[in-house]
């Protein structure tokens, strides 16, 4: 699980303003503002607009653009007020849209926030200009609001920027996408409007008079005075969070070196009915490990992953396994052709939102030759990335597939199932 201490800056305020990159980054004026029709904020927390967008949302009505905000969960009331007064100062007029979903369950409530959106965001000529949570923000109810934005701009037409908050605080400069980052100028009245409505929000300020704060002292200076940033989205957002991890590390979860993960490969490769298969799929191959086992049981393997760094380091690991092929391939939307007799999902299904792996598994299901297999392996745990749970995955693919379950092996770390 991927995590930080929201009061400790792994990048100082004056280290971020003194990277070299920044002369690179385009700058957005108030005119690009006044190309828009209209502005909707996307927050999943009173506060993150502020925090991320503040002088944007400030500039937009000084240009006279229309600003309304969107905020998808508020756990107290009384930060629901703290959310009415920061937008008064910094102009907006217009009531927020609180839709009462749960604080930190973002991903489990999907479909409710995807519906939400549809509802706000419809396709009905305006030009709009959605801004919403960074995905990379590692806060799960970012990645969840940022993720279901992303497939409701594209479907209805919308301009869609995400605005960073945690990033300042967690990352470092090599994790700014900067091909895509575009920096707002600011006047000194926006900036200003910003840090007062910074102060609206006293139950998040830490102090020691308030340790549960979870904003601290210098954090909220950085985002009163530091660059304000709206990043291009990137046609694939979970291609991106693995292509982050696999040029981090060439061994993500430390497949090749943990007994948990050893052991757990040599039991799903135990756990086939066959000795032997003909052709085989693994979706979201990584860098090669299980790729490298199935190349001792079957003819052919395919091996997919969305992200190019996992697709060189699996291609490098099985560089003397004739059988195995990795290719760059997006599932559900990009599949291979032909039909296979073994389909192995390891690992893979809690990345996908719920609608996304139903069309996986029908694929799946199209794909399987007759008398084929299918082997499905998940950790029981729960993690920031994760869409849905593996158990949520297992139970949507034996209601969905129309395959009997052959073999079950459950613990408390993972769980594997093969169907058929």
């Amino acid at each position: 699980m991927v995590s930080f201490d929201p009061l400790v800056a792994v990048t100082s305020p004056g280290a971020w303003e003194q990277e070299g990159r920044w002369q690179e980054v385009p700058r957005l004026a108030a005119d690009w503002l006044r190309a828009f029709d209209a502005v909707t904020v996307l927050a999943a927390h009173p506060d993150d607009e502020t925090l991320g967008a503040g002088g944007t949302i400030a500039s937009c009505v000084a240009a006279g653009v229309p600003v309304s905000v969107i905020v998808a969960t508020v756990d107290e009331p009384e930060r629901a007020d703290e959310l009415v007064a920061a937008l008064s100062r910094l102009g907006v007029t217009a009531e927020p849209t609180l839709l009462g979903l749960t604080d930190g369950r973002l991903k489990h409530e999907a479909n409710a926030l995807r519906d939400a959106l549809r509802a706000a965001l419809p396709d009905d000529g305006t030009r709009r200009l959605v801004l919403a949570p960074w995905p990379g923000d590692r806060h799960g109810d970012h990645r969840t609001l940022g993720r279901e934005a992303a497939e409701v701009c594209t479907t209805a037409g919308h301009t869609l920027r995400y605005y960073p908050i945690w990033l300042w605080q967690w990352g470092t400069p090599d994790d700014v996408p900067w091909s895509r980052a575009a920096e707002m100028e600011l006047t000194p009245e926006a900036r200003e409007r910003k840090r007062s409505a910074l102060a609206a929000f006293p139950t998040q300020l830490h102090s020691a008079a308030n340790p549960s704060g979870v904003l601290a002292a210098g954090f909220v200076e950085r985002a009163s005075a530091g660059r304000e940033v709206l990043i291009e989205p990137q046609t694939d957002p979970l291609a991106e969070h693995f292509e982050r991890l696999h040029r981090a590390s060439e061994d993500p979860w430390s497949v090749r070196t943990r007994w948990y993960e050893r052991r757990k490969r040599a039991l799903a490769l135990a756990s086939l009915p066959a000795e032997r298969y003909g052709r085989a799929l693994e979706l979201g191959c990584s860098n090669g490990e299980l790729s490298a086992g199935l190349a001792e049981r079957c003819d052919s393997v395919l091996g997919v992953d969305a992200s190019a760094s996992a697709v060189e380091l699996a291609s490098r690991r099985t560089s003397d396994l004739p059988p195995v092929r990795i290719e760059r391939m997006r599932v559900p939307g990009e599949w291979p052709g032909g039909t296979f007799d073994l389909v192995v999902v390891s690992e893979l299904a809690y990345y996908l939102a719920a609608d996304q792996w139903a069309a996986t598994i029908e694929r799946v299901g199209a794909s399987l030759a007759p008398g084929g297999v299918v082997l499905l392996c998940h950790w029981s745990g729960t993690a920031d990335d994760f869409a849905q749970t593996g158990a949520e995955a297992h139970e949507l693919f034996a209601a969905r597939s129309g395959l009997r379950r052959l073999v079950a092996h459950v613990e408390d770390a993972f769980r594997m199932e093969v169907y058929g």
